[in-house]
């Protein structure tokens, strides 16, 4: 039996893509999942879906980068299932933008979106988990947050700000047993980078694929942290010298 079994996990930017897959992936191994993202038909049709199955969902409609917004998602959680065992930031987005073209509106949406969210969502989680002396938080960054590609200050920022903010949270979680790590996948056929949906399967990896990792990383013994993993193309030009 997979530890998850009626575990709770929030699931951040759970409408479509990662978040999706996470969301029918941990229902799989018989957790509960609390799905988190602004456009409530696509999280109701999930919560459905789930529930068909067998499977516990809540959906709750949240922008994750207001405060009183997450402050809601969490007392939300707690109310419907007394409990957070779990938290998946996944929730962002990708904005291809020169710097020198870049507004600090945009700068602020990404940073926010991708950074911020994680922060306030981490911090909820962590009330929550201190109190009951174990929990884990996994981040998904980006390959980017290793090395970036052209025309994505803000996007590299954040997510090399991510990298920061993992291991800050798992230092300051290992006297609560809070693990606290991150996921870098690469080329992911998502709607955050449109063009990689129109890429062939071997190039571009399925949400499915990424979901996958993310439960493994979490169906673990509770002492135990995977802290960091990374999935990319074998043909990605990542490695070695050029």
């Amino acid at each position: 039996m997979s530890i998850l079994e009626g575990r709770v996990v929030v699931i951040t930017g759970a409408s479509s893509g990662i978040g999706e897959a996470c969301a029918l992936a941990f229902a799989a191994k018989g957790a509960k999942v609390v799905l988190a993202a602004r456009r409530q038909e696509r999280l109701a049709a999930l919560a459905s879906r789930i529930e068909a199955a067998g499977g516990d969902a809540l959906a709750v409609v949240t922008d994750v980068t207001r405060e009183d917004d997450v402050s809601a998602l969490f007392a939300g959680t707690l109310r419907r299932f007394g409990a957070i065992d779990v938290l998946i930031n996944n929730a962002g987005i990708a904005i291809s933008t020169p710097v020198d073209e870049m507004t600090l509106a945009t700068w602020r949406a990404v940073i926010d979106t991708n950074l911020t969210s994680a922060f306030l969502c981490s911090r909820e989680a962590f009330r929550a988990m201190k109190a009951r002396g174990r929990g884990r938080i996994v981040n998904v960054g980006s390959i980017s947050a290793r090395v970036p590609r052209d025309h994505s200050p803000a996007y590299a920022a954040s997510k090399f700000g991510l990298d920061g903010l993992t291991r800050s949270l798992a230092i300051d979680g290992r006297p609560h047993r809070i693990a606290a790590s991150i996921f870098h996948p690469g080329i992911v056929a998502t709607e955050i980078a449109p063009g990689a949906i129109t890429l062939d399967a071997e190039v571009a990896a399925s949400p499915e694929d990424m979901a996958d990792v993310i439960v493994h990383m979490c169906d673990i013994p509770d002492h135990l942290n995977f802290y960091e993993g990374m999935v990319m193309q074998i043909d990605l030009p990542f490695l070695g010298r050029g």
